[in-house]
């Protein structure tokens, strides 16, 4: 959900969506060309140790993309009560993922075949054991047409793998799924229809479609909706906080978020405590979020931070869903399994290509996703003609 640069209610969510996407992004980045911390050639220094800290939090920042999926997808459904229409809803959604997806599975084949040429190993699963994302071995990738049309239809890590080498597109089929079952649910259970026989007839087909879908996805997606609709808790609490509750809630956000993100690196504290990783990291964002829903950013760099934030957060799904195959491309065809050590040499080198992946990210929204709306108004316009 894009947010109108005037709009300054949910600037920190904005901040923060943003941030998460450079997050996933440098985190894909360090491990194709900067060696892991395990093998440093001697002791990091206090810079080496925020760097790799910093740069470590990319699937945790996925899980905070789904709390704000959950709280801007979920609220706006909510929030249309008994107006709810299904079709609006579905070309909203449908066109949000669209025209950014396809770019990028076309992106994708480009690069594929450049690698395919060029450093055959990546599409074999070389790589993986290093970067933790791209095929896993050679019978795990697929570039084929059933490939691309199931990453169409979201069905990729259920039906078909991702397509080619872009593994991040596995949170899309989350994603889109759980834009699916929720509507479903608020249909059920009466939020988003009217009375009658009719709506009855609605609330149980709803129900069965929710069931059936929900027996139907893999474990892993289904683990993963009660971390989405944790953002349904910031809809109905952020904007209920006085200011003393909200002080509160910051205080208590910031710590529970910065114990769950110490947590997921812990093996030993995961193995005492036993919690799950991704749920903990769910619910320790969602009690800093509600702090930061209709947190005002200070008067004193209100303006530059808002353009700033809105910025940041516009470009964060076409990150998101072009970065990938551009870091495939820099790690294996420039430095292979030459990682850098992070010297001073290796940190210009990261910040370097990161401002090549910031600006891929951008010029990906100038060129498709900041046309969404134009496109959906467009099909919009098409069907009532009909």
């Amino acid at each position: 959900m894009s947010l109108a640069p005037a709009d300054h209610k949910f600037i920190w969510l904005d901040f923060v969506r943003g941030l998460s996407a450079i997050a996933v992004c440098a985190s894909h980045l360090r491990a194709a060309i900067i060696v892991d911390y395990s093998k440093l050639d001697s002791g990091a220094s206090v810079l080496q140790q925020i760097f790799y800290i910093t740069t470590g939090f990319g699937h945790q920042a996925v899980m905070v993309f789904f709390v704000l999926s959950g709280f801007f997808v979920g609220g706006s459904v909510l929030r249309s009560g008994q107006d709810f229409s299904a079709r609006r809803y579905a070309l909203a959604r449908l066109t949000r993922l669209w025209v950014v997806l396809l770019p990028a599975l076309l992106l994708t084949a480009l690069v594929d075949r450049i690698l395919a040429s060029h450093a055959p190993e990546v599409l074999s699963g070389a790589y993986y054991p290093v970067w933790n994302s791209g095929p896993a071995s050679g019978a795990t990738y697929s570039s084929g047409w059933p490939t691309l049309l199931g990453n169409l239809v979201f069905v990729q890590t259920i039906l078909t793998p991702v397509f080619g080498t872009n593994g991040p597109l596995w949170s899309l089929a989350n994603e889109f799924w759980y834009y699916v079952l929720f509507p479903l649910g608020t249909v059920a259970l009466g939020w988003s229809v009217g009375k009658g026989t009719g709506a009855w007839v609605a609330r149980g087909v709803a129900a069965v479609l929710a069931v059936a879908i929900l027996a139907w996805l893999p474990r892993d997606i289904r683990m993963a909706y009660p971390i989405w609709l944790l953002g349904l808790v910031v809809y109905f609490t952020g904007s209920r906080l006085s200011t003393r509750s909200r002080h509160i809630a910051m205080a208590v956000g910031l710590a529970a978020f910065a114990f769950a993100l110490g947590y997921s690196k812990s093996n030993g504290l995961q193995a005492r405590l036993m919690l799950p990783v991704d749920l903990t990291i769910g619910v320790c964002f969602c009690l800093l979020c509600v702090a930061l829903a209709n947190l005002p950013a200070p008067k004193t760099m209100q303006s530059g931070f808002t353009r700033f934030s809105h910025g940041i957060s516009a470009f964060s799904y076409s990150l998101y869903l072009a970065h990938f195959p551009i870091v495939m491309v820099i790690g294996a065809l420039v430095y292979g399994n030459a990682r850098l050590q992070p010297s001073a040499t290796g940190l210009l080198h990261f910040t370097g290509w990161m401002v090549l992946l910031l600006a891929v990210g951008a010029a990906f929204w100038w060129l498709f996703e900041r046309k969404t709306d134009s496109v959906r108004h467009f099909i919009s316009r098409r069907v009532a003609a009909r």
